[in-house]
């Protein structure tokens, strides 16, 4: 099975963006991965910019996985030139989980790269 070159990227784009975000280790001597190992920087989860980006984030997963997730707050956030990585605090009904996403800005675009529930 052949994969093209922009998916093999996406995905390590994405490895890269949630072991820095999420203190996964490294492959090299298991220490932790820290923003600057890798260029992401951290940003504050109240920011206008990180909470736009995270309000698409919920609104975009809620169309495509037909859910209705309601948006909290931002718990944790960094980026990375136009990758934006962050744990989002949504409720589901009286239930409040948390959410790791990746959200990719081309412009005045926003893609959705990865949602998931903690």
């Amino acid at each position: 099975m052949a994969v093209n070159s922009g998916s093999l990227l996406l995905v390590l784009t994405l490895l890269v963006a949630l072991s820095t975000l999420f203190d996964v280790s490294t492959a090299l001597g298991g220490r932790k991965a820290k923003e600057s190992d890798v260029g992401f920087k951290p940003l504050d989860p109240k920011d206008p910019k990180v909470v736009e980006v995270a309000k698409f984030a919920i609104n975009e997963y809620n169309k495509e996985a037909k859910t209705n997730l309601k948006f909290q707050l931002v718990l944790k956030a960094a980026s990375k030139e136009t990758t934006y990585t962050l744990i989002i605090e949504a409720s589901n009904g009286s239930i409040l989980d948390k959410y790791d996403a990746v959200v990719s800005l081309n412009g005045n675009s926003k893609t959705l790269v990865a949602f998931k529930k903690q």
